[in-house]
């Protein structure tokens, strides 16, 4: 059986291409999220946006996409209204997208640092009567650990 040149290029090319760097390179260093102190996370169940009480957050995430600078999801954003205390205050819930972004490298590892977070499209946040107005998103940086 007679093979031809052309038979062979595709072959002998990518098999050379893999060795001369050709190919994909390794993946970039995966990037963490840190919620409250606790320890760096890929792709966290859950964030939380005030580490005092927990009053607000985001919930049951489902991430789309994690990368190296950035990361995209959607969730439940809850907030407590404290009315008529943080203790007895009722809790907002609206679905919602979220994204981090704002890569910073400390403590030896990748962070995506900036939380965003918008209510899903064509809706509104669902937000407590006492805090007015009602944002068209929720911004945070989790800086809270750095110190």
């Amino acid at each position: 059986m007679k093979l031809s040149l052309k038979a062979l290029a595709v072959p002998v090319f990518v098999l050379t291409a893999s060795f001369i760097g050709l190919a994909p390179a390794h993946a970039a260093a995966p990037s963490y999220y840190n919620d409250c102190g606790l320890a760096g996370v890929v792709k966290p169940k859950f964030i939380t946006q005030f580490c005092g009480d927990g009053g607000a957050g985001v919930s049951n995430i489902k991430w789309s996409s994690w990368g190296s600078t950035s990361a995209k999801g959607s969730g439940t954003y809850y907030i407590n209204g404290c009315d008529p205390d943080c203790a007895d205050g009722k809790i907002s819930y609206s679905k919602v997208n979220v994204s981090l972004s704002g890569l910073a490298k400390t403590h030896g590892k990748n962070y995506l640092m900036k939380v965003t977070v918008t209510p899903v499209a064509g809706k509104k946040f669902i937000w407590p009567p006492s805090m007015k107005p009602v944002p068209t998103q929720v911004t945070w940086v989790t800086d809270y650990w750095q110190g």
